[in-house]
């Protein structure tokens, strides 16, 4: 029995399958010329058969490949016109070694599935924000997760990868090839083989404390000082991100106004600690703060609370900046009474920065500012498709001043193309560009979005 499955375009099934390769339930008008949907193979690596089937059928026609694994896929990286996309979101195995404190993963697993394999077992791992997120394209991107101020970027927990390259070839990517290794871990859509497992390092898993608060948008530089305060003292072991939301939002249904929610995060091995780690939130808490949550939670219980419901359109930009809160929120803010959907927001954060220890230096990806500022775009198929998934970037425009860099996970590469370098400052990208001529020497799998 074949562990694949083969749609071309014309045939039953194949637009369910084409629209299957985005997390967004609106996508363009592009169309692969077949969709190959691969699982769990019978040798080495699970999937190696599927991805090898269609690499062969790829190289016969003559066509390039994309590949869907996950992430957010706000790029559409996987939707091209004529080429054949494999998607291996079914390889969702995760296989937990206690002992070593290690995991093998494949990169259909989702950050909730992920979260809620490891819960209890004594370890953790830095998994997307969201359920749904999954591993493989998170991973590629570079991956901001939970706790990143002490178990940093996702990507630096990941030791290795099974790949199987363009000429078929199952191999074991690691820092024995370092600049494999680097691609591996931030070149995101531009890296040039389809990876079938990772294997990540873990962390012990540790006790989870959350102070969440709201106030109204209008306060935005009030308490975006206040932000930039607590990002001076706090502990890095406390993840600190601000959220905007537009008038009806249903995180907010008691505002009629934008409203600004800070989540304060705090992580330590028992509960006395996370609490002594939350005390310079409590200490300086603004007046007039609405207590939303304050007390226990767990990593899967973070990541199962979604603010959108499924089936929703989806597009995310994303910039770095050296500014702190009480610069960009008010101009962010502003943004939101323009904001065509109530399940859009803002995310600003300053944990990727705040790092117990320095970030890796031999990552394709590096964080490029003192905070990380994303626009979401969520909306209902159908309503405003245009406006909504033109707002996301002109939210992020708001600051475009201050931009010191972009990150390739959550950017709409389709729409904004000019944005790629930015992502890959310093030579990154040329060093991408190496990995991709020594790996894929024929161009088999196709480059970036919007890249030509």
């Amino acid at each position: 029995m074949s562990m694949w499955s083969t749609l071309r375009r014309g045939e039953p099934g194949y637009d369910e399958a084409r629209r299957g390769l985005s997390a967004s339930a609106v996508v363009p008008d592009l169309h692969p010329r077949t969709v190959v949907r691969v699982g769990a193979g019978r040798e080495g690596g699970q999937g190696a058969e599927g991805v090898r089937a269609a690499l062969a059928a790829a190289e016969r026609e003559g066509l390039r490949v994309t590949v869907r694994s996950g992430g957010h896929s706000a790029s559409f990286a996987a939707l091209r016109n004529d080429v054949v996309a494999i998607d291996v979101r079914a390889l969702d195995g995760v296989e937990v070694d206690p002992v070593a404190g290690t995991a093998v993963v494949g990169p259909g697993t989702t950050s909730l599935a992920a979260a809620r394999a490891l819960h209890g077992t004594g370890w953790s791992f830095p998994v997307g924000h969201r359920a749904t997120v999954g591993l493989g394209g998170f991973l590629l991107a570079g991956g901001n997760g939970w706790n990143h101020g002490v178990w940093g970027s996702a990507c630096e927990s990941v030791l290795g990868a099974d790949v199987v390259l363009a000429d078929g070839r199952l191999v074991h990517l690691d820092a024995a090839d370092p600049a494999a290794y680097a691609a591996l871990r931030g070149a995101g859509p531009g890296f040039p083989g389809v990876v079938t497992a990772f294997h990540l390092r873990l962390w012990p898993e540790q006790r989870v404390q959350r102070r969440i608060l709201s106030f109204p948008a209008a306060r935005a530089a009030e308490v975006g000082a206040w932000a930039d305060h607590l990002a001076a003292v706090i502990d890095p072991a406390v993840e600190l991100t601000l959220f905007l939301a537009p008038p009806d939002s249903p995180m907010h249904p008691d505002l009629d106004e934008p409203a600004l929610t800070v989540a304060a995060t705090a992580y330590a091995d028992d509960p006395a600690a996370t609490e002594a780690l939350l005390a310079p939130v409590d200490e300086t808490l603004p007046p007039g703060a609405v207590v939303v949550l304050a007390g226990p939670s767990d990593i899967p219980t973070m990541v199962e609370t979604e603010t959108a419901p499924p089936g929703l359109g989806v597009v995310a930009q994303q910039a770095w900046t050296t500014e702190g809160y009480a610069a960009v929120l008010p101009d962010l803010a502003a943004t939101m009474t323009r904001c065509p959907s109530p399940w859009s927001s803002i995310l600003v954060s300053s944990s990727s920065y705040r790092r117990a220890a320095p970030p890796a230096t031999d990552t394709a990806y590096l964080p490029l500012g003192t905070l990380t500022v994303a626009a979401y775009s969520n909306w209902r198929p159908g309503d405003r498709d245009e406006d909504n998934r033109r707002w996301a970037g002109d939210a992020v425009e708001a600051i475009g001043s201050r931009w010191s860099g972009h990150y390739v996970g959550e950017l709409d590469l389709l729409r904004r193309p000019d944005r790629l370098a930015a992502c890959f400052p310093g030579g990154g990208l040329a060093r991408i560009d190496e990995v991709r001529r020594r790996l894929d020497p024929a161009g088999r799998f196709a480059d970036f979005p919007g890249r030509c």
